[in-house]
């Protein structure tokens, strides 16, 4: 387990933007799931308020979407996001250019919850064990001791749901994938929906 540089690809990744189709109703159980559904309709609000109100043609398809995020990040970066948006007023803007910027400014804000995030670091800590030979708690050591932007990344930034489906997904991880390759597989598809946009 390469820990010194957990994961470029991730930090360089595409911005996690979920296209229309990407949007999947209401999530299981999980205990954030009220908070991400009050984060979620609060998002909407603010897309729908910055395009025209209650009218905007993707309210409905907003309001369905499951985001990865974590509540807090999501609030987040909607702050951020309307912000940016109003100072621009009727200024031309490039919305992956905001989104980018927010994504940062929210990323390197979030408080990363490590004990919520359990789940998460002990799929990891499993993999890098079974595949790596890594001692667990050198895993979690060495993910504790990395600075928050980085667990942010890694892990903080995802919700309940998100982080079960990254360490299911790094248990059924074959041993014969590279690290780095199996790692991008699990995060692939959290990262394409952490934020929902039309």
């Amino acid at each position: 387990m390469r820990l010194a540089r957990p994961f470029a690809w991730l930090l360089l990744a595409p911005l996690g933007l979920a296209p229309l189709g990407m949007a999947c109703g209401p999530a299981a159980s999980y205990p954030d799931s009220p908070a991400i559904a009050a984060a979620q309709g609060a998002w909407c609000d603010a897309l729908a308020k910055l395009n025209g109100g209650t009218k905007w043609d993707h309210l409905a398809d907003c309001k369905l979407a499951t985001p990865t995020a974590e509540p807090a990040y999501l609030a987040g970066f909607t702050k951020c996001f309307v912000k940016r948006r109003e100072e621009l007023g009727d200024k031309s803007y490039d919305q992956g250019q905001i989104a980018a910027e927010c994504r940062d400014e929210t990323l390197y804000k979030l408080k990363v919850d490590d004990a919520a995030a359990r789940e998460a670091i002990d799929g990891r800590c499993r993999r890098a064990l079974r595949c790596e030979k890594t001692e667990t708690s050198v895993c979690k050591s060495s993910l504790a001791n990395l600075p928050a932007g980085q667990r942010a990344v890694l892990y903080g930034i995802y919700n309940a749901q998100a982080r079960h489906q990254l360490a299911e997904c790094l248990d059924a991880s074959s041993c014969e994938t590279g690290e780095d390759a199996a790692n991008a597989a699990c995060y692939k598809p959290l990262e394409e929906k952490l934020i929902w946009f039309p």
